[in-house]
């Protein structure tokens, strides 16, 4: 955790659109820097001197760098759940092919900026208030997503279905990350998971319709 700590920051209803500019731009920036050379190593000084934006303003508006890099990762992660979310899904869509696509463009994100996998295991053990609260969101909005993709999935059986997709998922983010498999391999990793827990379900389903269909026919 970074040594400076700021009195309590703007929240964003409060801030100018100034402001926010300000503040996106200090996120953009993070981001750029975690990609080149990972967290550990930046200070806030840093982003503040590549954004343009002052220090002491950064500091409006994240308590920390720890709060800094969380909003990031969250920016970051949040585009791709925030396409699914606002998306026309049809109906009759299949599932499979639906999480499918949210899975490839997901590792497609961590392999283009493998630093922010370790940035995730960072503030997902970090205690700050500020920085908990936005993983909170992250989490939300990712459980939000693949509720949109599992639409028409029995309720009961969703929060089993997430919980293990997502596990795998993220073992496979971060063995890619590590170098240990490829972009290819975490792909087939996460995909054959969802064939085994989508795949036999539809499977089963099909079975059962047919089941009736040749009891109604009889």
């Amino acid at each position: 955790m970074s040594a400076a700590v700021s009195p309590v920051p703007l929240s964003i209803e409060m801030m100018t659109s100034r402001q926010l500019v300000r503040r996106a731009r200090l996120i953009e920036t993070m981001i750029e820097l975690v990609n080149e050379s990972g967290s550990a190593s930046i200070q806030m000084r840093d982003v503040t001197e590549r954004s343009g934006v002052a220090l002491g303003t950064a500091y409006r508006y994240f308590r920390s760098k720890d709060h800094l890099q969380a909003a990031a990762l969250v920016e970051w992660q949040g585009k791709v759940t925030r396409r699914i979310l606002v998306s026309n899904r049809d109906p009759d869509s299949d599932v499979l092919l639906l999480v499918k696509d949210f899975l490839r463009r997901a590792l497609q994100a961590f392999d283009r900026l493998p630093g922010m996998a370790a940035l995730t295991v960072q503030m997902l053990a970090s205690a700050e208030p500020e920085v908990q609260r936005l993983m909170e969101q992250n989490s939300e909005l990712h459980v939000a997503a693949f509720d949109h993709l599992l639409a028409g999935v029995p309720e009961d059986e969703i929060p089993s279905i997430r919980l293990a997709i997502h596990c795998v998922l993220w073992d496979a983010v971060k063995r890619m990350s590590s170098g240990r498999i490829t972009f290819q391999e975490a792909l087939a990793q996460v995909e054959g998971v969802a064939d085994i827990l989508l795949g036999a379900r539809a499977r089963r389903s099909d079975a059962l319709r047919g089941n009736r269909s040749e009891r109604t026919s009889a």
